[in-house]
């Protein structure tokens, strides 16, 4: 009669049967030079450059009209002014010539169920269902990215919107020179509200010319930008109208702080004359979106 083996069961190798979870669809982020989602960030073309609004004091020392919402403008790189578009108030305005792969974000406002103006974007959960919606109607509760307009034309938008886990930014899609206006889609919905004739979006560049889309001329800068220093920029809300006496008492306080520079100001001076003369590339301006963040 043969003995029974007895089998040691901690011999044995242990099975994991664990599946890891998938990322959520909005932990991915488009990669335009690959043409594909990427988790994160591209590993072949790095990242994105961020560039984060401006802190805002308690106590800021501008005019009570002048909402929170415009303070928060990276003002080295960017600033409020009238808009191209008829009837469109203010809008947003590059100081700087910006590469392609530049994001701003994320948008600020107050959470809804609801969409109740035109200064709201939807947010979508893990399932990819609508959730809750991002509303940046009131001024003082939200950031500058409400000033930015919608494209009437593809030939118009440099911008793209996309949600990154749970909030929304918007990203460059193409070189932008200075003093051009950033413009992003709504989407359809929106754009239909706005009288956007969707049938001719997508039309060759020459009907966007019919739009008043052409080229920006030095003579056009000079009549249309605010005069402002990179040291600090004040803008006002865009349902103000009368607005001219406002802005040369904000030009007045906008001077009396250009006296004194601590260092990382100058530093943003040089790296900002190095880009109005061609001369800056992409590390220049993460060095200024460095100081600009460091800046109180």
């Amino acid at each position: 009669m043969s003995k029974k083996r007895r089998i040691n069961l901690r011999q044995t190798a242990r099975v994991n049967y664990y599946e890891p979870e998938e990322p959520n669809l909005d932990e991915y982020v488009f990669c335009s030079e690959c043409g594909d989602f990427v988790y994160e960030y591209c590993s072949i073309h790095g990242p994105l450059l961020v560039i984060p609004d401006d802190k805002v004091p308690l106590n800021p020392d501008v005019p009570s009209f002048v909402p929170r919402a415009a303070l928060t403008i990276p003002h080295v790189f960017l600033h409020l002014n009238y808009s191209s578009i008829p009837g469109a108030g203010l809008g947003v305005f590059t100081t700087l010539t910006l590469p392609r792969g530049v994001r701003f974000g994320p948008y600020r406002g107050s959470k809804s169920d609801k969409i109740k103006s035109s200064y709201c974007w939807q947010i979508r959960d893990a399932n990819n269902r609508p959730c809750h919606v991002m509303d940046a109607s009131d001024a003082n509760n939200s950031n500058w990215m409400r000033y930015v307009n919608c494209s009437r034309h593809w030939f118009e938008q440099n911008l793209v919107a996309y949600q990154y886990r749970g909030q929304i930014y918007y990203r460059t899609i193409k070189i932008i020179p200075r003093f051009t206006e950033l413009m992003v889609f709504y989407g359809s919905e929106f754009a239909c509200e706005l009288g956007i004739d969707l049938k001719k979006y997508n039309a060759p560049s020459t009907y966007a010319q019919k739009l008043g889309t052409q080229k920006t001329t030095q003579d056009d800068v000079k009549k249309t930008t605010i005069p402002v220093n990179s040291t600090q920029l004040v803008a006002i809300s865009k349902e103000d109208i009368s607005v001219e006496d406002k802005l040369k008492t904000i030009d007045g306080k906008i001077q009396e702080n250009t006296v004194n520079l601590t260092h990382e100001e100058k530093d943003l001076e040089k790296i900002h004359n190095l880009f109005h003369l061609g001369r800056a590339d992409k590390a220049d301006l993460g060095r200024a979106a460095t100081l600009n963040s460091s800046l109180p």
